[in-house]
């Protein structure tokens, strides 16, 4: 009753007045080349698709104008992913399956990969790392604490975490994953992302992002939700298609300014009323698909081969897409300056 009850509320919040801009035009990614960044700068614009709402109380273009305070000051408050989830517990035909140890890594090495790319992709921004966010006292205010699936200081993917499973054998039902430390701000099984984020005014975990960017004098604060899962071969048993063997990346991010900010917003162009709601600058999705090998014969059914078919080009997907979906925001955040 609860999932349905926040099913109703996120769909309350829908996109109606939504303005979209890129992310639909045709372009090619190819997970064997290196790109410089002036080619993920140009693609950038093609991949990911950006999104803004104007709330009900003022118009975004003078919330966000040059006399306004700039947003620049950032971190990311919430990161989340969901890797080749398995929600009924059982191997099916997609072969390679992972568990919560080895998602908790992917997840803690996507951000890594974002922290990593902002001081050379965005570096006159003010990011502050989710190290120093998780040593704020309002962070450790709300939502639960993240649980340690890895229990031990390890990093990088091993043979127990990600492994050949026969269709029919019992995996993780676990969905949503945080990197250690991190806040689960999520909601019965609903992830953060999908009741914060998106290009809308929100109530959900609004004091939590209110104290965090007080405490640590955000200006807006990212939230993001990264996806990644491969499928076999095989065809659609409703549609008919064939579906090849690929692998999916999807990221979703949103730029999200507390509701005090909001107050202040509001007040410097007249407006003296105090919505007790978030307000989202922009959103931004973005997907990518890329062949994979997942269907294997036996004698090559080993983390040797995973690793080159599939966590190799997961991580290469990655760290492009999270690279132009950086690029974007930041072009966003600048025009505020």
């Amino acid at each position: 009753m609860l999932r349905i009850l926040a099913g109703i509320l996120i769909l309350s919040s829908c996109s109606m007045g939504t303005v979209k801009t890129g992310g639909e035009h045709a372009y090619f990614y190819d997970v064997q080349k290196s790109y410089e960044s002036t080619e993920l700068k140009e693609l950038s614009g093609k991949v990911v698709a950006t999104s803004k709402r104007d709330p009900r109380e003022a118009k975004l273009q003078d919330l966000f104008r040059k006399d306004q305070k700039p947003l620049k000051r950032i971190g990311i408050i919430v990161f989340e992913s969901q890797v080749q989830s398995t929600r009924d517990g059982l191997a099916g035909k997609n072969q390679v399956y992972v568990t919560e140890a080895g998602k908790q890594l992917m997840t803690e090495s996507f951000l890594r990969i974002w922290e990593q790319s902002v001081p050379l992709l965005a570096g006159e921004l003010d990011y502050v790392p989710t190290s120093r966010i998780k040593k704020s006292p309002a962070f450790h205010q709300y939502g639960m604490a993240e649980n340690d699936f890895v229990n031990s200081k390890r990093s990088s993917l091993a043979p127990d975490d990600i492994f050949y499973l026969e269709s029919g054998k019992k995996t993780t039902t676990t969905t949503v994953l945080n990197p250690r430390g991190m806040r689960d701000m999520s909601f019965v099984l609903v992830p953060a992302y999908d009741l914060m984020g998106g290009p809308k005014w929100s109530e959900h975990n609004k004091h939590f992002l209110n104290d965090v960017a007080k405490d640590l004098k955000l200006d807006a604060a990212i939230i993001v939700m990264s996806e990644a899962y491969w499928t076999a071969a095989h065809t659609d048993k409703h549609s008919g298609e064939v579906i090849p063997e690929e692998i999916t990346v999807k990221i979703k991010a949103s730029t999200l300014v507390p509701l005090g900010q909001y107050h202040e917003r509001l007040e410097k162009i007249g407006n003296k009323e105090k919505p007790g709601v978030t307000l989202c600058y922009r959103s931004y999705e973005s997907q990518i698909k890329v062949p994979g090998a997942i269907t294997v014969t036996d004698d090559k059914k080993n983390f040797e081969t995973i690793e080159h078919e599939i966590i190799s080009p997961v991580f290469k997907t990655y760290k492009d897409l999270s690279q132009m979906t950086l690029m974007q925001i930041s072009d966003d955040l600048k025009k505020t300056w």
